[in-house]
């Protein structure tokens, strides 16, 4: 009888320790698989993705929250912003030769040669759009100097560009990358926060 007992809790044991062995083998695919250098490198590959989430401003003079979907393939931006202006969405929109912006009430868009120069003039927002895409998907701009600080699973946690310092949190994984969920930028007396509810990766 005491034999029996001992057999079973031995299989109870062994049966505990392979459903913990599962779960433990689950949670490590949950985790990114690489290093810090492999995970950036991977981010490159990335070029057509769309990302959108509630956008929050506080600039020296004011404040402002909306919702932001922005869509990029490639040199191409195409934004979307609903709330900040008032009634109505604004669209930003261009390339690295020229950009377009819409406010609620415009006729017609207005033109300039970069995004930033179109937001500083006609809304006062200091908004570095060519950095920020790359900024948006975790990762420091190619072949300009920054100060990084990576996470204990290879994700960047904050980094230090031209002037500004963005934050990370939330990551998620999306179709076999690792995306950042929250983004802090803080910088040139600007604060922008732009909590992601969706990411859509294109080919």
């Amino acid at each position: 009888m005491i034999g029996k007992q001992r057999i079973n809790t031995l299989k109870i044991k062994l049966s505990l320790s392979l459903l913990l062995l599962i779960f433990l083998s689950g949670c490590a695919s949950l985790l990114p698989q690489g290093s810090s250098k492999e995970l950036q490198q991977q981010l490159n590959q990335l070029n057509n993705w769309q990302a959108r989430g509630k956008l929050s401003v506080v600039s020296p003079d004011s404040s402002h929250t909306g919702y932001l979907t922005w869509k990029q393939q490639k040199q191409a931006y195409d934004l979307y912003i609903s709330g900040p202006f008032g009634a109505g969405a604004s669209r930003l929109q261009g390339d690295q030769q020229q950009a377009s912006l819409l406010i609620p009430g415009w006729k017609e868009p207005q033109y300039a040669s970069s995004a930033e120069e179109l937001m500083l003039l006609h809304t006062g927002w200091n908004f570095p759009v060519s950095q920020i895409r790359y900024w948006v998907k975790g990762q420091p701009i190619p072949k300009s100097r920054a100060k990084t600080q990576f996470n204990d699973n290879g994700l960047l946690d904050s980094l230090e560009q031209h002037g500004w310092t963005v934050r990370y949190s939330r990551y998620q994984q999306q179709n076999g990358y690792w995306l950042p969920g929250l983004i802090r930028i803080s910088g040139h007396d600007f604060r922008f926060t732009f909590a992601i509810k969706e990411w859509t990766l294109y080919e």
